[in-house]
């Protein structure tokens, strides 16, 4: 009689046990595989084979060097979540190619199902790059042309900046890719590029922190959009 309690006990035990761990098992949040991909915005007020009209401005090529790029969470089920995204190091993306924007794949992630608000990230300059190479010590470069001259607009500028979630918050859900935006056109918002000067007549209208060519204010104005030309979205 003994033995048959005991017994008895014994397997009510491992039930209780076996449905503890499927009830944590039935309690973990479901998961969302993440396809992270960066990509360029220019609408362009002047089509053009060779070029992109923006603030009066042909815009030939842009590139940015960041870093530390990581995804928030906004909801109650994912508001204390942070996943980075890359990590580490530096490095160099093409923004604008022969005045083409472009999209390319950073990384896939794992992340809780539920609602997310933004991607934070670092503007950073590249320290293994050598002097000499177009973006050695500058962490967003522009090339193009303007009222028949040369342009260039630079900084080297560091900072960490959030990319917000267009209309507040994304639901993520299972498979899906999810796009960090970089707007050149909110990027140059207010801004006449056509107002810009080449003051020290080297050929290069430069609009850039030191102030060369005394487009301070230019400069100024484009380094303040900076932040608001960043966003994420599922379309």
């Amino acid at each position: 009689m003994k033995k048959q309690l005991l017994m008895i006990g014994l397997m009510a035990v491992g039930t209780f046990g076996l449905i503890s761990c499927n009830n944590d098992e039935n309690d973990e949040m479901p998961k969302a595989s993440v396809t992270v991909k960066a990509r360029t915005i220019a609408n362009d007020s002047q089509p053009d084979e060779n070029a992109r009209l923006i603030s009066g401005a042909n815009i030939i090529s842009a590139e940015a060097s960041i870093a530390n790029l990581s995804i928030q969470g906004g909801s109650e089920s994912s508001d204390s979540t942070q996943v980075p995204i890359k990590q580490g190091s530096s490095f160099t993306l093409g923004l604008v190619q022969s005045a083409l924007p472009l999209s390319k794949t950073l990384e896939t992630v794992t992340l809780d199902q539920g609602t997310y608000s933004k991607i934070s990230l670092q503007f950073q300059s590249d320290d293994s790059l050598m002097d000499g190479d177009a973006m050695f010590e500058k962490t967003l470069q522009i090339h193009g042309n303007v009222n028949e001259q040369l342009l260039t607009i630079y900084t080297d500028n560091e900072e960490i900046l959030s990319a917000m979630a267009e209309g507040g918050s994304l639901n993520i859900e299972g498979n899906q890719e999810l796009y960090l935006n970089f707007d050149l056109n909110r990027l140059l918002e207010n801004v006449d590029l056509t107002l810009a000067v080449d003051g020290n007549s080297n050929g290069t209208i430069e609009i850039e922190p030191n102030n060369l060519d005394g487009n301070r204010d230019i400069y100024l104005t484009i380094i303040g959009n900076l932040e608001n030309a960043l966003s994420i979205s599922t379309d």
